[in-house]
């Protein structure tokens, strides 16, 4: 890899397709949608009220970032993502039959972490969450779910984000190019740990959705 001493928009993108493969390849997450675990009812819907939550705080983060957003070289962008993302996590209420969300500490943690960084973070660090971490591990993610979970026929969120989640991960990353060398390596700081964030939330995703009644709250 790239050393970082020559931190440029290459060594992001080559950093965000590494950490992409690692999930890809090893998230608990992914695992299971592959799994046979997933021809059970009752874990389809544990792993629906999971992403409920996570649902939840994805659409709050991208209406912070654009309520926040003043910035006429951003705008553009954090409005259209809007526009495309708005109220899909009321898609996935209705599908789930309204059954309120439940409640996890870590899950619900990690979840709305995104959500606060839309109010600390920078224009560029904000465009890299959204789209190189959020967007990113979405378009992985929703690719394989949507071939496993159409055949149910119960939900058609994932169809939705599979459709779309590949052109959002583009979204942005021309918001990101001639930058200096110093901002990217913050940038690389700001993207391990949201992959980080990213990975902790999915992983107790997974953990819920397999866990017997007796072992947690879904």
């Amino acid at each position: 890899m790239t050393s970082e001493g020559t931190a440029n928009l290459a060594l992001l993108l080559e950093k965000n397709r590494y950490h992409a493969s690692l999930y890809q390849t090893r998230s608990p997450l992914m695992h299971l949608i592959r799994s046979e675990a997933m021809a059970e009812k009752s874990k389809r819907e544990k792993l629906l009220d999971c992403i409920q939550i996570f649902s939840d705080y994805f659409q709050k983060t991208i209406m912070l970032r654009n309520v926040f957003c003043e910035h006429l070289k951003f705008m553009p962008i954090a409005q259209a993502h809007l526009r495309e993302e708005f109220e899909h996590n009321l898609d996935l209420f209705r599908d789930r039959k309204q059954r309120p969300a439940p409640w996890d500490p870590l899950l619900d943690a990690t979840s709305a972490w995104f959500a606060w960084k839309m109010l600390t973070l920078d224009n560029e660090e904000k465009t890299l969450l959204v789209h190189l971490v959020l967007e990113t591990s979405a378009n992985i993610f929703f690719t394989e779910a949507h071939q496993v979970m159409h055949a149910y026929g119960e939900t058609e969120y994932f169809t939705i984000h599979a459709a779309v989640d590949s052109e959002h991960e583009q979204m942005g990353v021309t918001l990101l190019e001639n930058l200096t060398a110093d901002k990217y390596k913050r940038l690389i700081v700001v993207q391990q740990q949201g992959w980080d964030m990213l990975n902790t939330a999915c992983d107790r995703i997974a953990s819920l959705t397999c866990a017997s009644p007796s072992m947690g709250r879904l």
